[in-house]
């Protein structure tokens, strides 16, 4: 049965507080923002801690304001805001793709920025990880997904948020022990399914921020999954573009969902500065982001298919960005 385990529950006003319950819970504690993954894992039985430290009630996390977004503010809330969605239109479609109206009513920014990787070995009730055999990220000896992984979890990094801040620039700004820092969005991820992020356990996301210019960068985000809704992406490309008419001065593509997180694909994006945007432009980014994508079964969908499709995406998201007319199935593109 999926019942939460007993814990502890402490409601903190500042995020000094905060961090100071975080540093006395010796025995292990959690973060919890608006709950719609941690609470999951917990009725699930996985990775529990006898602390859990709401956030919801830190003044500081909900601020919003010039592309400055608090960790505590829900997707909802940046959904409603119509001043963020005229500076930066791609949150827009982003944000009607991302879960459900009623988890975005409840999930936060750091929430989805810090949603815990996923895999079909781990994502599942005690009693079928028992029956299945228990994996490296809970409990067990070695990666399901990967034979013979006794280091590195191979477990899908399924945010959405990310990698259309990654795209435009964003930092992040921290709060922990040892005061504030401050770090590219793109650096913050660290390629293990358990480890996942440079953040230190009782570090908080104060906010991520967008830099003026990012106002001037046309981006899009490209996301690929089983169901129309609520589901978490199979794959995802994000890309953003600074364009002098139809020549490209910057460009910026993450693949997502295809590895333990969202792939910065810098190289890629520089062979092509000073490209025109054209078809045979966008298809030879395209086959470049195919080949450079490694997915590994961890999510419902084969990985032949995923890697194809992390093309198919690329190709949707420049068109976009090009100012095509961009559909859900353009003809010919079937994978």
């Amino acid at each position: 049965m999926m019942i939460l385990p007993e814990f502890e529950l402490a409601r903190p006003r500042s995020v000094d507080e905060a961090i100071g319950v975080a540093r006395a819970a010796t025995d292990g504690f959690d973060y919890l923002g608006g709950g719609t993954d941690l609470l999951c894992n917990y009725k699930w039985g996985l990775n529990t801690n006898p602390t859990v430290i709401s956030l919801r009630h830190i003044g500081e996390l909900q601020r919003m304001a010039d592309g400055s977004v608090g960790g505590g503010v829900t997707l909802a809330a940046i959904e409603k805001d119509a001043d963020f969605l005229h500076d930066f239109p791609v949150f827009r479609r982003t944000l009607d793709r991302l879960a459900s109206p009623l988890i975005r009513q409840t999930g936060t920014l750091a929430g989805n920025i810090l949603v815990d990787t996923r895999c079909i070995w781990l994502n599942q009730s005690l009693f079928a990880r028992k029956a299945l055999g228990k994996c490296l990220k809970a409990d067990g000896p070695e990666c399901r997904v990967v034979k013979g992984s006794i280091d590195r979890c191979y477990a899908n990094y399924s945010g959405d948020m990310a990698p259309v801040f990654m795209v435009l620039g964003g930092t992040m700004r921290l709060a922990g022990p040892d005061g504030e820092r401050t770090l590219l969005l793109r650096d913050f991820f660290a390629l293990d399914g358990i480890r996942r992020n440079v953040k230190q356990k009782e570090e908080i996301i104060v906010s991520l921020d967008l830099p003026s210019d990012a106002k001037t960068l046309r981006a899009s985000y490209q996301k690929f999954r089983v169901r129309e809704a609520w589901d978490f992406p199979e794959l995802a490309v994000a890309a953003s573009a600074r364009m002098d008419g139809d020549r490209i001065e910057e460009l910026s593509l993450v693949a997502n969902a295809v590895a333990s997180i969202p792939l910065w694909m810098d190289e890629i994006a520089a062979k092509y500065r000073g490209e025109t945007l054209s078809d045979a432009t966008i298809d030879a980014i395209a086959e470049d982001m195919r080949k450079a994508a490694k997915p590994v079964k961890a999510t419902l969908l084969p990985p032949g298919y995923r890697k194809a499709m992390v093309g198919v995406m690329t190709a949707r998201a420049l068109r976009e960005i090009r100012g095509d007319v961009v559909t859900e199935k353009q003809s010919g593109e079937a994978a």
